[in-house]
């Protein structure tokens, strides 16, 4: 296919952009109608907005492209560790922080003051709503005085509603269930009152917001993102390559759409590494041909042994802790390992698929030892696997749900890891 240059020159890295926000390949999925959908609910008000879609499906990219970056309050669900936190971090992105200032006093009295003041210049009440002050004057003859937020949730509510700003918790299924309850019972009457509050979660969690607090009912408007088909990935390395002015063949395209899990994510950083193995670097001022210089396995195992998910990887690997003591399991081809890393051959063995139930994973244990584990202690390792991926930083490479029985792979990288960068 001939690709025809429409616009300015561009780098390759403003044009293929894995992991940030696209431009040039930008792919609303028209036909799906997610724009349209979340302005009518944005519109309608009075109920909260759950998204739900696999990891790196687009759920961010959609709300920050149809939601102006001047009204959107974006926290993340991964920073979360209490109802007090979640409202600082609110406020944080308010603007609204704590002010600590100090002066030179002639006294030498250590004593401490706090109320409300009536004094505080317009800004000072404009920055900080509900606030107060505490001065203490130290044997130095300093005086500190400390602004603070008598009530961060109370505070942080009220300047949402008045700036009528639209609340994103993304990755709400990564906070713990207790706070889940504490901040949808304190977020359930300003979204009666018109607030606008969007929750990103993953498929499997799309009910989280109703299970914490069932008075919720009738009041969720579920907007679910589908995995991306083959034609819609394909769709942004073709305008990606036209943008480059690159001639490109479509069997390729069609390799690494199969090849992405679903994620637009993965499809961007294959065709970004496609063109840096071609030189492509920017905008060619003639057109150019570009195709995959090395088998197609030699290319997907290349960029999986670069990806970080080997840093998840080895920390599940590794266990809870590495103790001497834990029964080695023998291969079918020899290699000897511990219960961990069988479990992670097996996952990879399926596929891997997103989703697997304990019983495709006990018969994925089948063929790749002679001894497979019982079900029972295949559901022990994996509620250690599932701790400690939510120990980590950032998102959870797995998911381990045992209403469902099933584990799921969250992350569309860690499954490509999996299927390429994996021996067994």
């Amino acid at each position: 296919v001939i690709s025809v240059k429409t616009s300015f020159n561009m780098k390759t890295t403003e044009v293929f952009i894995a992991g940030g926000m696209p431009s040039v390949t930008y792919n609303p999925r028209t036909e799906l109608g997610l724009e349209n959908k979340l302005q009518d609910y944005l519109n309608t008000r009075h109920k909260l907005i759950s998204i739900t879609g696999p990891t790196k499906s687009g759920k961010t990219v959609l709300c920050r492209r149809n939601i102006d970056e001047t009204q959107q309050i974006l926290i993340s669900g991964g920073e979360i560790t209490g109802e007090d936190n979640f409202w600082e971090l609110v406020l944080d992105q308010l603007n609204y922080s704590y002010v600590e200032s100090s002066s030179a006093m002639t006294s030498s009295d250590d004593t401490v003051s706090a109320g409300i003041s009536a004094q505080l210049s317009l800004w000072s009440v404009a920055k900080f709503g509900g606030n107060g002050t505490t001065t203490r004057k130290n044997n130095n003859g300093t005086s500190h005085t400390k602004k603070y937020i008598i009530n961060p949730k109370r505070s942080a509510i009220e300047k949402l509603k008045s700036l009528d700003k639209t609340l994103i918790i993304d990755d709400f299924h990564y906070i713990e269930q207790s706070i889940q309850q504490q901040i949808i019972r304190a977020l359930k009457s300003p979204i009666f009152d018109g607030l606008n509050v969007i929750v990103l979660a993953v498929p499997h969690r799309a009910y989280d917001a109703l299970k914490v607090e069932t008075e919720m009912t009738g009041r969720v408007a579920q907007l679910e993102i589908t995995s991306w088909e083959e034609r819609d990935l394909s769709e942004i390395a073709s305008k990606g390559f036209k943008e480059l002015n690159i001639i490109h063949d479509d069997l390729i395209i069609n390799t690494l759409a199969q090849e992405s899990y679903g994620s637009p994510n993965l499809m961007q950083e294959f065709c970004l590494q496609l063109c840096k193995d071609n030189n492509v670097n920017e905008t060619c001022k003639q057109p150019k041909t570009i195709t995959l210089l090395t088998s197609s396995k030699a290319f997907f195992k290349s960029i999986a042994k670069s990806v970080a998910s080997k840093v998840a990887y080895d920390r599940l690997a590794r266990g809870p802790r590495q103790r001497s003591d834990r029964k080695s399991r023998v291969l079918k081809n020899g290699k000897t390992v511990d219960i961990y890393t069988a479990t992670l051959l097996a996952i990879a063995h399926t596929g891997p698929k997103t989703e697997i139930t304990i019983e495709e994973l006990r018969a994925s244990f089948k063929t790749i030892m002679d001894n497979p584990p019982q079900s029972q202690e295949i559901a022990r390792v994996l509620i250690q696997m599932d701790k400690i991926a939510k120990q980590q930083q950032g998102e959870p490479v797995i998911d381990w749900s045992k209403e469902d029985n099933s584990l799921f792979i969250a992350d569309p990288y860690f499954a490509f890891y999996l299927k390429w960068a994996i021996e067994s």
